[in-house]
């Protein structure tokens, strides 16, 4: 017994479609959006408090009209030792737009928390920029800066 081949004809359609789709997609001078890793930040209660910047870089090509959204990845760890104290988490980006997150440290409740902090920024031209990143509770903060170098 003999099967026909039924993909074939399924198979070039499909092929067709994805071309189509792949040009239509990007036109030419559109605007684009780049999300780069910016850094990490942690807030860690669970043996004293202890606060970590760890800063993101990005190098590339210059590619006017590009956005790049710089996304810090945050993480609170509640352990009860700074009762009553305000987490704070903030990104300030090349040119001063700024995103934050507060977490008010409730008794006995564990507010653990994980999530991101982003800023959207468009250069003028090639260069090397900077973003600042910073967390704090109690008496415990670190910072640290992003680069981002476009040639």
């Amino acid at each position: 017994m003999r099967q026909k081949n039924r993909f074939g004809p399924c198979a070039a359609a499909l092929v067709g479609l994805l071309l189509l789709c792949t040009t239509t997609v990007a036109p030419v001078g559109a605007e684009e959006t780049l999300t780069i890793v910016g850094g990490r930040l942690l807030i860690d209660e669970t043996g004293g408090t202890d606060c970590t910047a760890s800063p993101g870089i990005y190098m590339g090509p210059y590619i006017s009209g590009t956005t790049y959204r710089i996304v810090v990845y945050c993480e609170y760890k509640d352990g009860n030792d700074a009762i009553g104290q305000t987490a704070q988490f903030r990104l300030e980006g090349p040119d001063g737009t700024v995103d934050t997150k507060s977490i008010w440290d409730i008794p006995i409740f564990n507010n653990n928390w994980e999530g991101t902090l982003s800023v959207d920024f468009t250069p003028e031209g090639p260069g090397t920029y900077h973003w600042e990143l910073t967390c704090s509770e109690d008496s415990k903060s670190a910072s640290a800066r992003g680069d981002l170098d476009i040639r």
